[in-house]
């Protein structure tokens, strides 16, 4: 029986929870997602080290959060 493609993150598995695996995945996802360039407006802007991101294509170096740029509004419980 062949395996089914894109069932979304792998690297947790079961033994983790449902939560952790959730949350680990809205992070990665975060953190892999298209961002563009305030400088130049190509989508070539990358993750260069915690922190600090990159532009491919103008060289522009910038600072924010670890896995995102802008920061997020926490959710009060």
């Amino acid at each position: 029986m062949p395996k089914a493609k894109g069932r979304g993150l792998k690297g947790l598995s079961a033994k983790y929870g449902s939560t952790l695996r959730k949350r680990h995945g809205r992070v990665f996802s975060t953190l892999k997602m298209r961002r563009n360039c305030p400088s130049c407006g190509s989508w070539k802007l990358k993750r260069k080290s915690k922190g600090i991101w990159e532009c491919k294509s103008c060289g522009l170096v910038i600072t924010g959060r670890a896995y995102d740029i802008a920061p997020t509004p926490i959710k009060p419980a």
